[in-house]
C-alpha cells in the first residue's frame, strides 16, 4: 500500500496548478490536480488533472488510474454492493457463472483439517470463499472472467460506481464523474517526468479490450483453537453446516453469492459445536457425517 500512494503521489506532483503540459497537439495550463476521495471507499481515478487552454476554448480532463505493474490485485473483499458497481445489475450472474464452471474444485476440497496442509493451519473447518479479481491465475479456484467489451470496460472505469464515488471531491470540490477513470497509466517506477507520463497514458476504453481479468475464490477458515476467523468476509460459496441425525454435516451453497459473510456462516458453526459439545478438535471424530471431507481424518 506504501508504494501504491507513492506512485500516485509522483505522478501528482508533476501536475501542479499554474504549470503547463502538452497533450494530443495541444498546451494546457493545470487549474486542478489531485485525488479524487469519495466519502466512503474508493473511486477507479486515482489522480485527476483539469487544463485549460490559454484562450479558455478548451479543456482536458485527465482522470488517471495508476496501476503498478506487479500488483496482481485488481479488487479482493469483494462484496455484493461492490460487485453490483463493477459488473452492474447482472453482478450475481456472472459470479455464479464463474462459481459453477469450477463448481468440482469445491466439492473436491476439504471442508475439515485434523491436521495443516499447505497455508491451511491445523483444526480448521471451512466457513466459504471470498471472492476477488486479478490479473492472472491464482491457485485451481480461479479462471477467466467472461465478460463483454463493455463489462470490461465498466469493471477499469468504473462506470457503475455509486453517485457518491462518480462524483468524487477532489482538493475539497465535488467535481461530476472524477471517479471515473479516463485513462490507465501502467506504473513501474516512481521517477517518471511528466513527458513521460503523458505519453504512456493509455485510454481506458481501448486498454481494456485487450485485457484478460481472472476471478479467484480463497478460502475462509474456523480456526477452532483460537475461536476465530477473519470476520465478516462476504462469501461466493459459502458452508452450511447443519445436524444431520446427531451427526455434523455440511452442503456447498453457490445460489446467493456474496450475500452471506463468515460471521454469519462462523457464528452458526460454533453453535452447533457447542450443541454437540465438542470441547476439543479431536472430538470431531465421533461426529463427522461421511459425506464431509476431512484431511488426515483417520
Amino acid at each position: 500500500m506504501p508504494d501504491f500512494i507513492n506512485s500516485e503521489y509522483s505522478v501528482e506532483k508533476l501536475f501542479p496548478a499554474g504549470t503547463a503540459f502538452s497533450f494530443e497537439g495541444k498546451k494546457y495550463h493545470v487549474v486542478l490536480c489531485g485525488k479524487p476521495r469519495p466519502s466512503q471507499g474508493e473511486c477507479k481515478t486515482d489522480v485527476y488533472i483539469k487544463g485549460v487552454t490559454s484562450d479558455k476554448k478548451d479543456t482536458v480532463e485527465l482522470k488517471i488510474s495508476v496501476k503498478q505493474q506487479n500488483a496482481d490485485f485488481l479488487e479482493n473483499k469483494m462484496s455484493l454492493d461492490r460487485a453490483c458497481e463493477i459488473f452492474g445489475k447482472d453482478a450475481s450472474d456472472i459470479i455464479k457463472r464463474c462459481l459453477l464452471s469450477i463448481q468440482d474444485c469445491f466439492v473436491a476440497d476439504y471442508l475439515v483439517y485434523f491436521k495443516g496442509c499447505g497455508k491451511t493451519e491445523a483444526h480448521t473447518m471451512k466457513l466459504g470463499w471470498k471472492f476477488e479479481l486479478l490479473n492472472k491465475l491464482s491457485g485451481e479456484k480461479s479462471g477467466v472472467l467472461e465478460l463483454t467489451e463493455e463489462q470490461k470496460y465498466d469493471v477499469f472505469a468504473g462506470i457503475n460506481l455509486s453517485e457518491d464515488k462518480k462524483n468524487s471531491r477532489v482538493n475539497g470540490q465535488i467535481i461530476n464523474d472524477s471517479g471515473v477513470a479516463n485513462y490507465i497509466l501502467n506504473i513501474d517506477n516512481d521517477n517518471m517526468t511528466q513527458d513521460t507520463c503523458l505519453r504512456n497514458l493509455q485510454p481506458i476504453e481501448e486498454y481494456a479490450k485487450s485485457q484478460t481479468i481472472y476471478f479467484a475464490c480463497k478460502a475462509l477458515n474456523y480456526r477452532f483453537d483460537k475461536s476465530k476467523w477473519d470476520g465478516p468476509r462476504p462469501l461466493s460459496v459459502y458452508v452450511d453446516w447443519f445436524i444431520d441425525n446427531g451427526k455434523l454435516n455440511a452442503r456447498l451453497i453457490f445460489d446467493y453469492p456474496l450475500e452471506h459473510n463468515g460471521n454469519e456462516v462462523g457464528e452458526k458453526l460454533k453453535s452447533i459445536l457447542k450443541e454437540l459439545k465438542i470441547k476439543k478438535f479431536d472430538d470431531l471424530r465421533g461426529v463427522l457425517s461421511h459425506n464431509v471431507r476431512c484431511y488426515s481424518k483417520e
